[in-house]
């Protein structure tokens, strides 16, 4: 089959001449800086850059293909155009997805699905060759590219989705026609995309809804009121408060990591947070569905060591660092801050950043976070970003515009042998402030 610089159309010819070539390497990627040879380029138009100019570049360093989606940037017959590059990579990870005959899970939630993919990971590695998203790759690209990294011995594809706009996971599910879902909690985050608490709920139970529709697994957090009041009386129920298919306690002592025990079997983690607990749950209960021994599960958690500055501890030669700056939500936060809050220590510290994505309820909820932090036994609150500027004034409490600035002054501080928890997201990068403590 030949292309020419005619647009193509995105059918199963297509699809199948790309897979084709696609087979020789298994690599595909959108960044022509990670162009090998053999491998597929496809230019993807960026908020900033398009990748169409790159075509050529991507040829240079040895593409077999690179798909395009303007017609100026053509260059010979390895060049396939097409109407809109996204689609087609889209479409592409859907045709390689339907060449497996394996379980694939979805998971999605407001809060630590990155986490729970990470433990679920963990456990079904222990009898399976798994196959999960890598970071937090889970958008409209990221649930792709993911698919399309999956090697053809895969047992079990892991797939993590997240969603700031309602009909967001029934796309990702048209793309990775996922069999099982799992949600692990509903809260307000991206509540400017949904609009409302009510929009965030049917946001995210159209994984519930889409896994009904093909009479796929289910597999649900009870103790989420906003989930439990949305879940099929078919689906697979775990709970740490109530009687549910698989319920577990929460273990209550002075450790800062999350402990749990169930049938008489405890399962320390390393993740700091009692909240953990719910994605260790999620973990053990997809684990003993695909028959993996409890035995592995708490290996297999035991061993899990969290990365990425979540519910992480850094020790410096000074303190102890809480780190949690990878999503900051009202629901998020309120967690980690009560979690922290139950910790017994001498000398505990808060620094905690802005949220962002909230929509008219910013103020509301920032107040809500603040008041939290200053009702807290506390040596020192300091709070990062402009949404807290007018909210903290009345408190005794430092506020900084941003990250680099509350690093400046604390390196300045000399803090000794306290405990300091670090909470904010990616857009406040308050890991940089762990540099000065």
């Amino acid at each position: 089959m030949e292309y020419n610089k005619e647009c193509q159309p995105l059918d199963d010819n297509l699809l199948k001449y790309v897979y084709d070539e696609f087979k020789k390497m298994h690599y595909l990627t959108t960044d022509s800086r990670k162009v090998i040879r053999g491998s597929i380029f496809v230019a993807l138009k960026g908020e900033h850059v398009d990748a169409n100019i790159y075509a050529q570049q991507a040829l240079d360093a040895g593409a077999s293909l690179v798909i395009i989606d303007n017609a100026e940037y053509y260059i010979d017959e390895r060049t396939v155009l097409v109407e809109d590059a996204l689609l087609f990579l889209q479409k592409f990870a859907n045709y390689y997805r339907k060449t497996f005959k394996i379980p694939f899970i979805a998971i999605s939630g407001t809060n630590g699905k990155t986490t729970t993919k990470e433990l679920i990971n963990a456990v079904l590695a222990k009898k399976y060759k798994t196959h999960a998203t890598y970071g937090n790759l889970n958008n409209q690209i990221g649930v792709p590219l993911t698919l399309l990294s999956m090697k053809s011995d895969c047992e079990i594809a892991i797939i993590e989705m997240g969603a700031s706009h309602t009909g967001d996971l029934t796309e990702l599910c048209a793309i990775a026609e996922p069999d099982m879902v799992i949600l692990t909690n509903i809260g307000t985050a991206h509540i400017e995309g949904f609009g409302s608490l009510e929009g965030v709920t049917q946001a995210k139970t159209e994984l519930f809804r889409y896994a009904e529709s093909i009479n796929g697994k289910i597999f649900a957090n009870i103790d989420d009121e906003n989930i439990r009041n949305n879940t099929p009386q078919t689906a697979t129920t775990f709970s740490l408060q109530q009687k549910a298919d698989i319920t577990a306690q929460v273990v209550k002592s002075e450790s800062a990591f999350a402990e749990l025990i169930y049938e008489d079997v405890k399962i320390k983690s390393r993740l700091v947070g009692s909240y953990n607990c719910y994605n260790i749950l999620a973990a053990l209960t997809i684990g003993l569905y695909f028959g993996v021994s409890l035995g592995d599960i708490k290996t297999a958690v035991e061993d899990y060591v969290p990365s990425n500055n979540r519910s992480q501890i850094k020790k410096t030669q000074k303190n102890t660092l809480i780190l949690d700056c990878y999503n900051a939500n009202p629901s998020s936060c309120m967690y980690a801050l009560e979690a922290f809050d139950s910790i017994k220590a001498s000398d505990k510290r808060v620094f905690i950043g802005a949220m962002k994505e909230l929509g008219n309820t910013t103020d509301k909820q920032h107040r809500i976070i603040a008041e939290k932090v200053m009702s807290m036994n506390l040596k020192q609150a300091v709070f990062v970003g402009g949404e807290y500027r007018n909210i903290v004034k009345s408190y005794n409490a430092l506020w900084f515009e941003n990250s680099n600035e509350a690093k400046e002054f604390m390196s300045t501080q000399d803090i000794h042998d306290a405990l300091i928890f670090i909470k904010g997201s990616r857009a406040t990068q308050m890991e940089r402030i762990a540099d000065a403590l």
